[in-house]
C-alpha cells in the first residue's frame, strides 16, 4: 500500500508538472492582437510617388453611390450600405478620364482631409496557421511605365493592396506575402528584408504593387490580369515594369477590422469609378472599375492558403 500511495503521488505530481508547462506555453504564444501589432509593415515610396496608404473616411466623404441603370451610372442616396455588389462609389471631384493630369485632383482632394497613413489590419487562425493581413487603400492608381512619365499609363480611383505574414501556431513568421496587381509573390520570411519584427515592402510608383527590393520591376504574367498582356499586345507594345525607389517612409498607424467593422467592410460594391488604360497614338480606353474591399478578395475568403498560393519571388 506504501509504495502504490508513493506512485499516485509521483503521478499526480508530474500531472501537475506538465499541466503547468502547457499553461506556460499558451502563455508565451502571444494573442493574435499582439502579433498584429508587431508585424505592421514599413512602406517604402518612391521617390516621385504623389499617394500614401490613408484611411478611407475622406474617400467615402467625397465619392457619390452609384447604381448601373441603361443610361449610365445613377447617384442614389447613401449610407454606403451591407451588400451592394452592383453598386460603385465615385469620387465626385476628380476624373479618371483624364489619366495622369488628374493626378493632382485626386492628391489635392485627398491632402485636404490631412489623415495620417493608416494600415487596415485582421488575423486568422487556420488550423496550425496563423495568417495576418495588413490592407492598405490608395484614393488613386496613377501608373506610367517609365519615370519620367511616357504615353504609356494606366489609371483607376481606389486601390487595396495587402501584406500577409503567415506563422506557425507559436507565432512565428514563416512567409511574407506581398500583393501586386491580379496576385501577388512570397518569399520565406528569412529572406524578407526587415526593420527588426516588421517587413520592409517597397511600393511599385503609381501602380502601388508591392516588391521585395528597389529598383525596375518587370510585370510577371503571373501576377498581372491576362486581358491587361493581351490589350498590350494587341497595340504592339512590350510588357513594361513597376519602379520602386528609397524615397519617403511609411510607418503606418494599425487600424483593426472584421468582416463587418467599420461598417464599409461590408460594402460589397466597387470603390471607384471606370479605370482607364492609354498607349501611345490611341485614344483611352476603359480598362476595369476600382477594386472591391477586403473581405471580397480571396487572401480575405482563404487565409493562409491563397498567400501560399502565390508565386516564389
Amino acid at each position: 500500500m506504501h509504495w502504490a500511495l508513493r506512485l499516485v503521488a509521483v503521478g499526480l505530481v508530474a500531472a501537475l508538472v506538465l499541466a503547468a508547462a502547457a499553461s506556460a506555453a499558451e502563455r508565451r504564444t502571444p494573442s493574435l492582437p499582439t502579433l498584429l501589432a508587431r508585424h505592421v509593415p514599413i512602406l517604402v515610396l518612391h521617390p516621385a510617388e504623389r499617394f500614401a496608404p490613408v484611411p478611407v473616411d475622406g474617400f467615402l466623404a467625397d465619392s457619390d453611390l452609384q447604381r448601373k441603370e441603361p443610361t449610365g451610372w445613377l447617384t442614389i442616396p447613401g449610407p454606403v450600405p451591407a451588400g451592394g455588389a452592383e453598386l460603385r462609389l465615385d469620387q465626385r471631384f476628380c476624373h479618371a478620364i483624364e489619366g495622369l493630369a488628374a493626378s493632382p485632383c485626386y492628391a489635392q482632394s485627398e491632402a485636404a482631409h490631412a489623415a495620417r497613413p493608416v494600415v487596415y489590419g485582421a488575423a486568422f487562425r487556420r488550423g496550425r496557421r496563423i495568417d495576418l493581413q495588413y490592407w492598405f487603400w490608395y484614393p488613386y492608381d496613377d501608373y506610367t511605365a517609365t519615370v519620367p512619365p511616357g504615353e504609356l499609363w494606366q489609371v483607376h480611383e481606389g486601390d487595396w493592396e495587402a501584406v500577409s505574414i503567415v506563422l506557425d501556431d507559436a507565432g512565428a513568421p514563416l512567409v511574407a506575402a506581398y500583393s501586386q496587381h491580379a496576385k501577388g509573390k512570397r518569399r520565406v520570411w528569412s529572406s524578407v528584408p526587415k526593420a527588426g519584427s516588421r517587413p520592409l515592402v517597397y511600393v511599385g510608383l503609381g501602380s502601388h504593387a508591392n516588391f521585395f527590393g528597389s529598383g525596375e520591376q518587370p510585370l510577371d504574367p503571373r501576377t498581372v490580369d491576362p486581358a491587361l498582356i493581351a490589350i498590350l499586345k494587341a497595340y504592339g507594345v512590350a510588357v513594361p515594369a513597376d519602379h520602386t525607389g528609397k524615397g519617403r517612409v511609411i510607418r503606418p498607424r494599425l487600424v483593426r477590422v472584421t468582416a463587418t467593422s467599420p461598417s464599409w467592410m461590408e460594402f460589397a460594391g466597387v470603390w471607384g469609378e471606370t479605370g482607364y488604360l492609354h498607349a501611345p497614338d490611341k485614344e483611352p480606353i476603359p480598362a476595369g472599375a476600382g477594386p472591391r474591399g477586403p473581405a471580397f478578395h480571396a487572401q480575405w475568403r482563404r487565409p493562409v492558403a491563397e498567400a501560399l498560393s502565390w508565386p516564389r519571388g
